[in-house]
């Protein structure tokens, strides 16, 4: 599902600006059809490691600026009872090759009969209603070329059998498959990484899953299950004298939950995620809060302030930075059109005394075009934190200026 081919990519892309022409023509067989096409760019604020460099230096040299192009294409019809869905991910860069690449991130169909359907294919599917980690979004390996935050997935292979009920609906998952992470150059995670993964005893499995989600009133809440091999890796060091690293996937098993209370001032969220590795249980949650504020409507709209914090007991194997995390932030609109939108969010570790933080930024310009910029950076780390240390000297601006219709 994905080259690291530069022709292939230019292909994808040329391929997909004749069709972005001819949008009017196929939507004349399609119910649907989206088209994102982006000018992207990338800027780290400093080189990288002088020890990542030397390995490698069969690549292009990792440079602070990169530019590239982006190509997104959505296609759904439904005939009768059946519904199909299609979207092709086309990216290419300038420097990072491991950024030129096609994926299809769905390709999918499901057939309904009354309260029942089933569904087979690829597709990308979100658990979780936090707004930093989301503890329970399991099922799809995480994009962490798009962004490291976790909130762009991969598509995965499925079947699904789908229930719905009076108060609800019920969902069970086979997953055939597993996707390894890909990494580009930089971020470089403190290393190169190499394409060989390790697997726990020696066990490659997409899994399996299920899911009940239920409504009562202003409460939201889920329960769910997964058993099959983690998507977030370990790293493994290759040789104390040299920056190379090994992927090492777990096999895991997981009881999920998440929860949303509407409350008459705030909303209140809770994920927690329990279960074995590596034969030892473990525990995570991640308890929130959003507090809107509506003091400024001439200067700010849908203005929530947002609180955070993170547990996760599993020391050097836990999946994210967010181990023992306050996390606080806002998100907002800065007029009352929508055009512009912004979200901030600092973190601080109690263990470690680590701090992160990212701003995001979006303007609309027309009904068609919008810029969307990112920066991310780690504020201070401890060589004793193993998620965040990686990425002291990774910090980055991204922009791009993307034309949708």
């Amino acid at each position: 599902m994905k080259k690291h081919s530069k022709d292939a990519s230019i292909f994808s892309l040329i391929i997909g600006i004749g069709l972005s022409t001819n949008a009017v023509y196929a939507e004349s067989i399609f119910d649907s059809v989206s088209v994102d096409l982006a000018a992207t760019s990338r800027f780290y604020l400093q080189d990288m490691d002088s020890n990542v460099q030397t390995l490698q230096n069969n690549q292009a040299k990792p440079r602070k600026l990169s530019y590239g192009s982006r190509l997104e294409l959505k296609f759904n019809h439904k005939y009768q009872d059946v519904k199909f869905g299609a979207r092709i991910l086309g990216n290419w860069d300038k420097v990072d090759i491991e950024r030129r690449y096609v994926d299809i991130r769905e390709a999918s169909a499901y057939k309904s009969w009354d309260d029942i359907s089933v569904g087979g294919g690829i597709d990308t599917f979100f658990w979780g209603v936090s707004e930093s980690i989301n503890l329970i979004n399991v099922l799809n390996q995480s994009d962490v070329i798009a962004s490291l935050d976790g909130k762009v997935k991969l598509g995965q292979t499925f079947v699904s059998l789908h229930h719905r009920i009076f108060n609800g609906d019920i969902t069970v998952y086979y997953l055939p498959t597993f996707r390894e992470r890909s990494f580009p150059q930089r971020p470089s995670f403190g290393g190169q990484i190499v394409h060989t993964s390790i697997f726990e005893d020696d066990k490659k499995r997409g899994g399996i899953a299920a899911r009940g989600v239920f409504y009562h009133n202003n409460v939201e809440f889920s329960l769910g299950y997964f058993k099959g091999t983690r998507r977030d890796p370990l790293f493994i060091k290759l040789s104390s004298k040299q920056a190379q690293l090994i992927p090492y996937y777990l096999q895991t098993e997981n009881y999920l939950f998440d929860g949303v209370y509407l409350g008459t001032d705030a909303t209140y969220k809770l994920e927690i995620k329990t279960g074995k590795e590596q034969s030892k249980g473990f525990f995570a949650s991640n308890i929130g809060i959003e507090y809107p504020i509506f003091s400024l409507p001439t200067i700010l709209q849908d203005l929530v302030l947002i609180a955070e914090y993170v547990f996760d007991d599993r020391g050097n194997t836990v999946e994210s930075h967010g181990q023992n995390d306050i996390f606080i932030g806002t998100k907002f609109e800065l007029t009352s059109s929508g055009n512009t939108q912004v979200r901030f969010l600092f973190s601080y570790d109690f263990d470690y005394k680590s701090q992160y933080a990212e701003i995001s930024y979006q303007y609309r310009i027309t009904d068609y075009v919008r810029i969307k910029a990112k920066m991310m950076g780690v504020l201070k780390d401890s060589t004793n934190d193993l998620r965040l240390h990686p990425l002291a000297n990774e910090e980055f601006i991204k922009m791009s200026i993307h034309y949708a219709f």
